[in-house]
């Protein structure tokens, strides 16, 4: 009885080469790191996209602050951004300037991205965000 196998896997032996047996799997395995780079890629880039809206929402809302309130502190619009603002290390900026004899309050963010994927070899981004408004000192 155990004869009649081995001769039956002998024959199947010879046309070894044209079972595909596990090749899924195989070709899986190659694959499938460098889809997973891909995809934590793509949510890397949107997680910077996502920082950097966060930010020019959080200046943009902070200007229309300054520009109804204009008796507001830079301290008080430094510390409005933050509030608008739902990521954590950003640093807001708050300054008063005068342009032919035009008040402006401007509020500027910035934030040092860095990317979770180490195979990523750009390094840390600085990203920056900017929105200035003009005041009616009363």
């Amino acid at each position: 009885m155990t004869l009649r196998y081995l001769r039956k896997g002998w024959t199947k032996g010879r046309s070894g080469f044209a079972d595909s047996c596990g090749a899924t799997a195989v070709e899986f395995a190659i694959i499938a790191p460098i889809f997973l780079m891909f995809v934590v890629g793509i949510m890397d880039f949107g997680r910077l996209f996502w920082i950097k809206s966060t930010m020019q929402y959080a200046v943009e809302q902070t200007a229309r602050y300054a520009m109804v309130t204009p008796s507001a502190s830079t301290a008080a619009l430094q510390t409005y951004a933050a509030g608008e603002s739902t990521v954590d290390g950003i640093t807001f900026i708050a300054a008063s300037s005068t342009v032919s004899g035009i008040n402006f309050r401007t509020i500027t963010a910035s934030y040092t991205f860095s990317f979770l994927i180490p195979l990523i070899p750009v390094g840390d981004i600085l990203l920056a965000a900017r929105s200035a408004t003009p005041v009616n000192n009363l």
